[in-house]
């Protein structure tokens, strides 16, 4: 089966100002991040130098640290099996790893990455906390909502990644089984403002499934899905977001999921949860200079806040100062390869917006989000059952409170 070899992430203005710099050489891990092919194989050369670099901006978002961390070994057990990181780079990889025999949680020590300054900033986090926060109107919050986290899903497995508040770095990855079958094929992924999950799988040739997580587990469960439904027209939806207002936005890829033939931004219209999937387009964005998109997410602007219609977008890994209002954008490096996401700064204690990526072998890294320099592998999660990549999947977390500039 062909796989699906392609990224995005929505980022920031700030990066203007670094159009085409930072994003290659090498981390202090010498890990690098790559694919080959487009739609089948795709094309990633996500490399960057991080772990020695460090940034003196002041604009709010994360700096770089010094690097004398030590990242997560290549042979950490993830699920149950020693999974090393795989080195061939290829979309189409065979899951040599046995069946797991349970679902587990990976812990790790803290490895402070890009978004790490050496200081914890202020204690007062806005109300939030790991128990949730509260509103000025006096609404509880779900805990995931305000609170550092990332998600991905391959196949049958849903993983939750805990992320440090502190310093940006990863406490544990835990994964789950979903017991619901599911299409087999690329998954978007979206956290909803009650910290639910709204995922996508998309198979060329049947179609895209909608389904809910309205639950999603932080501890290794087995889980059923709600499945809501195809989208109509049998459209072929590669990413899934969430913006500041809580509508929910689909990257609708046109004629192929490797080509900008036919892309368009579109959005729900109706109650998606009860099954209504009817969609109104946003940005028509087949002339666009991004050839295809696989994951929206927000992006930091230039003060360090939260932004959802200028941002990143990545195609194979090639990553673009990005704007979905026009469906223009300019390359600014590489990194990843199918998924991204940028953590708001008021889930951290020192208040500083962070970007994470994807890569097709699951592994996790902080991107710097002027730069895209790299840092060490934060996570590397487990290899699939079957014959998709580990990182099959768009990346997702929480959105912090931010001012939509998508038409309304």
């Amino acid at each position: 089966m062909n796989r699906k070899v392609v990224v995005v992430g929505l980022w920031s203005a700030l990066a203007l100002a670094a159009c085409g710099g930072g994003g290659s050489g090498t981390d202090a891990a010498s890990d690098s991040a790559s694919a080959t092919g487009s739609s089948g194989a795709g094309t990633t050369g996500a490399t960057g130098t991080a772990a020695s670099e460090v940034s003196t901006d002041t604009s709010g978002v994360s700096a770089s640290a010094t690097g004398t961390d030590t990242p997560p070994t290549s042979g950490e057990t993830i699920t149950g099996t020693t999974d090393p990181v795989a080195t061939t780079g290829t979309g189409d990889t065979s899951a040599s790893a046995t069946a797991e025999t349970s679902d587990t949680t990976t812990t790790l020590g803290s490895t402070s990455g890009i978004g790490s300054t050496g200081t914890t900033g202020s204690s007062d986090t806005g109300g939030e906390s790991s128990s949730g926060g509260t509103t000025d109107t006096g609404v509880v919050e779900d805990p995931l909502w305000v609170t550092p986290n990332l998600w991905y899903s391959v196949e049958n497995k849903l993983h939750y990644v805990m992320i440090d508040e502190s310093d940006g770095s990863v406490v544990k990855l835990v994964t789950s089984t979903i017991t619901t079958p599911l299409v087999d094929g690329f998954n978007g992924l979206t956290m909803l403002e009650d910290g639910s999950l709204l995922g996508s799988r998309v198979l060329g040739g049947v179609g895209t499934q909608i389904f809910h997580i309205p639950e999603p587990p932080v501890e290794p469960s087995m889980i059923a899905v709600d499945i809501i439904g195809m989208v109509p027209d049998t459209l072929l939806i590669e990413a899934l977001y969430t913006d500041c207002k809580g509508l929910v936005y689909l990257m609708d890829s046109g004629v192929d999921l490797s080509s900008a033939a036919g892309n368009r931004l579109i959005r729900f219209t109706g109650d998606y949860l009860a099954g209504d999937l009817n969609y109104q387009v946003i940005t028509d964005l087949q002339n666009a200079t991004v050839a295809d998109i696989d994951d929206l997410g927000p992006g930091i602007d230039a003060m360090g806040e939260i932004t959802d219609g200028a941002g990143f977008a990545i195609d194979s890994g090639e990553v673009y100062l990005f704007d979905y209002n026009l469906g223009t954008g300019k390359k600014l490096g590489n990194g990843g390869t199918w998924g991204s996401h940028a953590l708001g700064g008021p889930l951290f204690t020192d208040k500083k917006a962070r970007l994470y990526l994807l890569d097709i072998d699951a592994r996790i890294f902080e991107a710097h989000p002027v730069t895209l320099a790299l840092s060490p592998v934060l996570v590397t999660g487990p290899k699939p059952e079957g014959d998709a990549p580990a990182g099959w999947s768009g990346l997702t977390g929480p959105l912090t409170e931010c001012q939509s500039t998508l038409p309304q």
